[in-house]
């Protein structure tokens, strides 16, 4: 099954070098942080290396989260 059919419309897999402060995310499903899972944010900072960030993200709730860039979904 391609990748792209199991995605919501309008979502796509945060890639590395796109993750930059200002883009609207959402949270996975299923990571160790589940309570978070579907909710949707914007990175507000970006930490360590450029191929393997960690991200603030200010959640719709108004909680500000660490998270790995591949726990994150770019939401357009």
């Amino acid at each position: 099954m391609p990748l792209a059919s199991i995605l919501e419309i309008g979502e796509i897999l945060l890639q590395s070098h796109v993750a930059r402060m200002g883009i609207t995310v959402r949270v996975k499903e299923g990571h160790l942080k589940s309570k978070f899972g579907g909710m949707r944010g914007t990175i507000e900072h970006k930490w360590g290396a450029p191929e393997y960030p960690a991200l603030d993200v200010r959640l719709e709730d108004g909680q500000l989260q660490l998270f790995w860039f591949h726990e994150l979904d770019e939401v357009y």
